[in-house]
């Protein structure tokens, strides 16, 4: 398979060296340490290794990444990651006893005071005074990190019930396809119901959700990355706003085309792509 590197800009003629490549890779933010690693892996395959009997860039970067420890390619696991994908939140697949319920309260919430418990010890333990116990345990002293906030009361501030939910409605943002957990308790059953039929049109109506995984091969590699894709996730199909990261819309932002010059490794000639 032949790779080829990706200029920066579209006014560069020229690929980008391997000092440039790797900066851009380490300034990405949409790189976590694994999808670096790869990048990384792949940028020293096609910069720094002389292909010996034909092989592939990407077969060298298998065989830098080595194995994890129960003896499997790093490079499987990796590549898999990076195969592009809409991932919905965590709040839409987690348990329902750990989503509170967002209805109005039924009624204000009021604290109640705290009731210590009483515990009845053995007659053979002493039992120590008041003011021994106060003057023999130093006062409690918690360790909290610069610029801590304590969590919000969203049972006062809110407004909201709060109580284990048990029932969700998914909302589909009608620019991304992006999806939008509301949970409910038992208790809010009927809100439920309004919620559901209120978005029922709009869930209809929303685009495919646009992805948010994946796809940084393709920013600075040129090859057929779909081929490679479809090999390590034989289900996936490949999203209709492309497999390049590059071209997905950002959310809130008016959508631009980024077009490239893709040098071909090999002397061949630099292709302008859309």
């Amino acid at each position: 398979m032949r790779l080829a590197a990706v200029p920066s800009t579209p006014s560069q003629t020229k690929p980008r060296t391997y000092e440039e490549i790797v900066r851009d890779i380490y300034n990405d933010k949409r790189a976590n340490h694994e999808a670096r690693e790869l990048l990384l892996a792949v940028a020293y395959a096609v910069y720094l290794t002389e292909p010996e009997g034909g092989v592939s860039p990407l077969r060298e970067a298998r065989r830098v990444l080595g194995r994890n420890r129960i003896g499997k390619p790093r490079y499987d696991d990796l590549m898999a990651a990076d195969v592009p994908r809409y991932v919905p939140p965590r709040e839409v697949e987690q348990h329902a006893h750990l989503s509170p319920c967002e209805a109005p309260r039924l009624r204000p919430y009021k604290p109640r005071a705290y009731k210590p418990r009483t515990q009845t010890l053995p007659d053979d333990v002493p039992v120590l005074k008041d003011e021994m116990i106060a003057r023999r345990l130093p006062p409690p002293t918690v360790h909290v990190m610069p610029g801590y906030r304590p969590p919000r009361d969203w049972r006062t501030e809110d407004g909201v019930c709060g109580a284990n939910s048990y029932r969700c409605v998914q909302e589909r943002d009608p620019r991304t396809g992006w999806v939008i957990a509301h949970w409910f308790c038992k208790r809010h059953a009927e809100h439920a119901d309004r919620v559901s039929e209120q978005v029922r049109e709009q869930n209809e109506a929303a685009p495919e959700p646009v992805p948010n995984i994946g796809g940084l091969l393709p920013c600075y590699f040129k090859a057929d990355w779909a081929k490679v894709y479809q090999h390590y996730a034989p289900r996936w199909e490949a999203p209709k706003y492309g497999i390049c990261a590059d071209d997905w819309p950002t959310p809130g932002e008016a959508f631009k085309a980024h077009r490239r010059l893709r040098m071909v490794l090999g002397g061949g000639e630099p292709e302008e792509q859309p």
